[in-house]
This record gives C-alpha cells, structure tokens and sequence, in this order.
C-alpha cells in the first residue's frame, strides 16, 4: 500500500515555515512513502525552493507549483515547472490571491495548460465566497479533463454542497486537510472511497493526528488504502 499526504507548504511566511527536510522527517515519523508539497502562497512567493526539495529528495517528495493567476505569467509558469522542472499539478489559493475560481479570464487559461499537460489541479476549497463548492462545480463541468480537488472540502458550512458536487461531477475530488473525521467519514460513506483523498496542510496542523485520524475514515482495507494513497497515486500516474 502506497502512502501518500496530497497537501504540504514549503518555504517560509510570517509564522510558518518548513523545508523539504523537515516534511520528510515527519512523513518518516509515521510511516507515510511520499508527500505532495507546494509554496506557501502569501504575499511575493516562488516555486525554486519546491524544486530545490524535489531535487534533494525526488523519491519521497512530489513537487506541485502554485500560481496567482493575476500575474501576468502565470500560464507560463505552470508550463515551466511542468515541463522543465518535472512538476507534477498545481496549486490555486483564490481566498488569499483574491480572485474567483470560476473566472474565465483569469483562471481558464490556467485549466487549459492542466488540460494539456495532463496534470491535477488542488485548490483550497473551505467555505469561503472566492472558492465555495459552487466555484468548484463550475470549472469542474468547464474543464471535464481535468481533475479537481477541493482542498478542506468544503469545510465547514459546506460541506454537504461539496459532497453533492463530488458525485455530480467524475472529475472532482475532495481533499481531507484539516476538516473533523464525521465529515470525512459521511464524504467516504456517500461517495464512496475513490472520491476522497487525504492531505493534512502540514505544516498547520499536528502531522501524526491527521494521519492517525484517516484509520477512522472507513472500516475497509481496501478503501483507506485508496484514501491515504492510491486516488492520488492513480491521478499523479505513480
């Protein structure tokens, strides 16, 4: 059974840091195989130190690049990482990069390069007015090829919505980062395992308790294996 954690920041921002090293102590401390990990997103930040992780652990760490779509570039950027830096998805904070998810100015040309690299897109996905599940809907139907995860699932007043966009719509995922293990538990009971995928937001959150509270998800084998590694194991092509 293969490992894998879909959600982690490198780098540093006021109050939080963690560099590539110190994610792998922790995913060897409890005995995860491999971790996607992504810049922090405030403020003026960059995708070197995401590569500079992935060339110092290749085998443990799965490098994503995350973009503000208000930059101009930022198409180009997405390019760049995937393609000449072996960068595996992207991620999208609309909350804190103030911009809607289902913009089509903006946003659209990002799902575009996705669709084309064939490449998985995270985007936070609390319940907040600029990614709401209904944003999620939106690009999900937009951009049928590409897959979509809503990172905290809709956490907390919409949860349900979430839930109910995820069956609609094959290409949309929910992410378990931060959200309480009755909410994963009724997304895993009503979807079913293969539409759930465990990420904790490290270095936010206590690493071994959102790890250990994925045993809970589901009372089968064959499911939490799909949970806590092999959704996004079959979306990364691992």
């Amino acid at each position: 059974m293969l490992v894998i954690d879909a959600h982690n920041h490198l780098g540093i921002r006021p109050g939080a840091r963690q560099t590539g090293a110190e994610l792998v102590a922790k995913i060897d401390a409890v005995g995860v195989d491999k971790a996607v990990m992504f810049p922090f997103v405030e403020g003026n930040f960059s995708n070197e130190p995401i590569k500079e992780a992935f060339d110092q652990f290749p085998d443990r760490l799965i490098p994503f690049c995350a973009v503000n779509p208000w930059q101009p570039d930022a198409a180009d950027e997405v390019r760049r990482c995937v393609v000449d830096w072996g960068f595996k998805g992207l991620k999208l904070h609309p909350t804190i990069n103030g911009f809607h998810l289902s913009d089509p100015n903006l946003v659209d040309p990002l799902f575009r390069v996705a669709e084309e690299l064939g490449i998985p897109i995270i985007v936070h996905g609390a319940s907040d007015l600029y990614n709401s599940p209904p944003e999620f809907a939106l690009m999900a139907a937009r951009f049928p090829a590409v897959q979509l995860l809503m990172a905290h699932m809709g956490f907390f007043w919409s949860v349900d919505q979430a839930i109910s966009f995820a069956r609609q719509y094959p290409n949309l995922y929910l992410e378990t980062s931060r959200a309480p293990i009755f909410e994963i538990q009724t997304a895993v009971r009503e979807l079913g395992p293969d539409k759930v995928i465990w990420g904790t937001d490290s270095p936010f959150v206590d690493y071994e308790w959102e790890f250990k509270k994925m045993e809970r998800a589901t009372a089968d084998h064959d499911g939490y294996a799909k949970i806590v590694g092999g959704n996004i194991a079959r979306l990364l092509n691992l």
